[in-house]
């Protein structure tokens, strides 16, 4: 393992102590349903756990020095009311971090996370490392996303990259935020917020952006960054199945039968697997798996060749041979496309993709960058889709500048 991939280990290896939830829960609240935990992170645990952890890796830093850039964190894992698939209401999961003290605040910062396997959900972990940046001073608020946390479902569905679910779940988390905020006596100064986040959460930031301004919110969002996402469905759709080289090479196969099954869970359509999948999958019952296992073990059973892991239809443009589940899932990939948003968004978005990303087509970017009203678009440096994901977050947090070098170095 190249020592680059210290800053995420590092993240990652965060943990929690002094568990509690004895918050009691205010009448009147509309989303806020019940405090799941509240648990404290010490800042001199954190400084020892890292300093341990990258002097392992041959980073030599005094514990002095890394205890003075961070904080004490308060964290609480939350249970709130938002809308399912069938339009019926759902009990959601997610994630508040709060710098320790902190008695009032003048924005919140909504973090949308990356594809994590839905045993993954942010709620059910001691620290999830996307919510970083509130060693800055932010608020942090994370959904779970549908499918995820207290909202999974024995079947394992997620309605993967489904606009309108994604952006409600998000919405909704914000809201329940600030009921807890509220309930726990932290006053809020504005209602003002930034949303960020990488990959799925890059298209999910763009989706709650675009509910919160349905819901006549657009005005209190101050800053949104959003980075390696998929706006594009059909697009990108296009890219693995007319390109000779993604055909037969890509890594993560996965992602295919992910976002067929959550274009089909998300649209509540009636689609058969042996009309979506290829042959080979149903033949040897490979699409069982698909709702009993982690998406992360769906890539090396599927191998790298798309061709065989999508039904031939799919490549039979433009009528797909008439196949209506396959026509179906077309029309949701289209609908769900954020550049076919109507409106599109109106707040201003930072846009930040790599050229060379492997799993998220640039394209992506650059046409969200030509389509939308007010965007910046901002090249990132690495060139894989999951280490660009970390150098999205330290350009956020002002960091890049200082371990940027470091990084590309090898060092």
């Amino acid at each position: 393992m190249t020592n680059r991939w210290w800053i995420v280990l590092l993240l990652v290896a965060l943990v929690a102590c002094n568990k509690d939830n004895d918050l009691e829960i205010q009448e009147g609240n509309q989303y806020l349903t019940h405090v799941i935990e509240e648990r404290k992170i010490e800042k001199t645990e954190l400084a020892a756990q890292i300093t341990d952890f990258i002097s392992g890796q041959g980073i030599n830093l005094p514990e002095a020095l890394i205890l003075g850039f961070l904080r004490d964190i308060d964290v609480a894992a939350i249970e709130y009311n938002t809308v399912g698939a069938d339009g019926s209401t759902v009990t959601a999961s997610g994630v508040i971090a709060i710098p320790s003290g902190t008695i009032s605040y003048d924005h919140l910062l909504s973090i949308q996370h990356v594809t994590l396997d839905i045993d993954q959900a942010p709620s059910r972990q001691d620290f999830y490392f996307e919510m970083i940046p509130v060693v800055n001073g932010h608020i942090v608020v994370m959904a779970d996303y549908l499918g995820y946390g207290s909202s999974q479902t024995p079947d394992r569905q997620h309605p993967y990259l489904h606009a309108r679910l994604t952006g409600t779940a998000c919405a909704d988390m914000i809201e329940a935020a600030r009921e807890y905020l509220h309930d726990k006596g932290i006053k809020e100064e504005t209602d003002s917020l930034e949303l960020i986040g990488y990959s799925q959460g890059g298209q999910a930031t763009i989706a709650t952006v675009l509910e919160l301004e349905r819901r006549g919110k657009g005005k209190s969002i101050r800053a949104v960054y959003a980075g390696g996402g998929v706006y594009d469905l059909e697009e990108t759709l296009q890219t693995f199945i007319s390109s000779t080289d993604a055909l037969d090479s890509y890594s993560h196969t996965g992602y295919a039968p992910y976002l067929i099954r959550g274009m089909a869970y998300g649209e509540q359509l009636d689609v058969q697997d042996e009309n979506v999948y290829a042959p080979e999958v149903i033949s040897k019952g490979l699409n069982k798996m698909f709702s009993t296992r982690p998406l992360s073990e769906w890539h090396q059973a599927l191998g790298t060749d798309i061709t065989r892991v999508m039904h031939p239809d799919f490549f039979a443009q433009p009528s797909f041979n008439g196949n209506e589940d396959v026509l179906a899932i077309v029309e949701a990939l289209r609908t769900n496309s954020l550049l076919n948003a109507s409106p599109q968004p109106q707040t201003y978005i930072h846009l930040y993709h790599s050229p060379k990303d492997e799993q998220v087509p640039y394209s992506n970017s650059v046409n969200a960058h030509s389509s939308w009203p007010a965007t910046s678009l901002t090249d990132l440096e690495m060139s894989k889709h999951g280490t660009c994901g970390v150098e999205f977050i330290m350009r956020y947090m002002g960091l890049w500048e200082i371990f940027g070098p470091l990084i590309k170095a090898g060092k």
